[in-house]
């Protein structure tokens, strides 16, 4: 079923083309290109950054040939406790694509995930995505930012604040994926043939260096879920790190979460919705779990208690 807020973009004059560079320059040099193999051990590239004091358990496996996860929790040297989720996608494989999904309301991404699983077309994984609107009404689940789907712009503004910027992350149809800034928005979608976009909040990392943090009211400690693109748009990084549970995972702020994007081998990246939103959801694909049937698990503990019904997702589908 469609969302209730969907509705074609209202079509805006097309501007000159113009050079397609983010509005902020980097504050650091690019990060050595050893740290840019597919996939990063993630446990080495943590205590690299000076990230853990003492790994509590750190589990690896691969849904798919072309997707790695790591699930890992440790210790920081704040001595507090976290538990990091990390999906690395590689796009240069022909049978793996990367889709946004569409909720009916608000939803919950196990159920969006469910609904575009299909024969040929296996979900591999998700996240949640944009900030949403969370009022009741015919705009509830409506993304925050412009949002694209299967070359269709199904909303075309930035509901903005001026203390929190937006980004958006753009693909065609190559599964090349780039990162803008919202100032840039209308003269790629006038250059571009945008398949797919979503949107998020600020630059972590851009142009392979530490972006400058604006202040918000969501700087402090929370839950997270995190986008993150190699150079070279082919390879893919989601991240969702638990958080507002003194035993098992405080959370982060925007400092330790550029850390986390940077030693991941992020070329640019950017913090989507977090708290309660955030998700990760794996297939389970342990006896024959590619069947209909299979089961997708949550495999983050959500603030909540519970998986919340969010706005937008984003999944990944292997047609192999």
């Amino acid at each position: 079923m469609a969302a209730a807020w969907v509705a074609s973009c209202t079509p805006s004059a097309i501007p000159e083309p113009k050079p397609q560079e983010p509005q902020e320059q980097p504050q650091e040099p690019e990060p050595d290109p050893g740290n840019l193999s597919y996939p990063v051990d993630v446990q080495a590239a943590f205590e690299e950054a000076g990230l853990i004091a003492r790994v509590k358990s750190c589990v690896h496996y691969s849904p798919h040939s072309s997707v790695d996860v790591t699930e890992i929790r440790y210790t920081d040297y704040a001595s507090q406790p976290q538990a990091v989720f990390v999906m690395q996608v590689d796009l240069s494989d022909p049978t793996v694509s990367m889709t946004n999904t569409v909720p009916d309301g608000r939803e919950k991404l196990s159920s969006q995930l469910r609904r575009i699983d299909a024969e040929g077309s296996r979900v591999i994984g998700g996240i949640n995505t944009d900030f949403f609107i969370t009022d009741a009404g015919p705009t509830a689940g409506q993304a925050q930012g412009i949002f694209w789907h299967n070359g269709i712009c199904l909303k075309d503004t930035f509901n903005s604040q001026t203390n929190r910027p937006r980004c958006f992350v753009y693909w065609d149809g190559d599964e090349t994926v780039r990162i803008a800034s919202s100032s840039y928005y209308t003269q790629i979608k006038a250059s571009t043939s945008l398949r797919e976009a979503f949107s998020g909040g600020q630059f972590l990392v851009v142009n392979g260096g530490y972006s400058t943090i604006t202040a918000d009211s969501v700087y402090g400690v929370h839950p997270r879920t995190m986008f993150g693109v190699q150079e070279g748009g082919k390879k893919v990084i989601l991240v969702v790190l638990d958080g507002r549970n003194s035993v098992l995972a405080v959370g982060m702020n925007y400092p330790d979460m550029q850390k986390i994007m940077k030693a991941l081998g992020s070329f640019d990246s950017i913090n989507i919705d977090g708290g309660g939103s955030s998700t990760f959801i794996v297939r389970d694909t342990s006896s024959g779990g590619y069947g209909l049937n299979a089961k997708f698990l949550i495999k983050n503990m959500p603030s909540d208690g519970t998986e919340r019904a969010i706005g937008p997702g984003l999944a990944i589908v292997a047609s192999d």
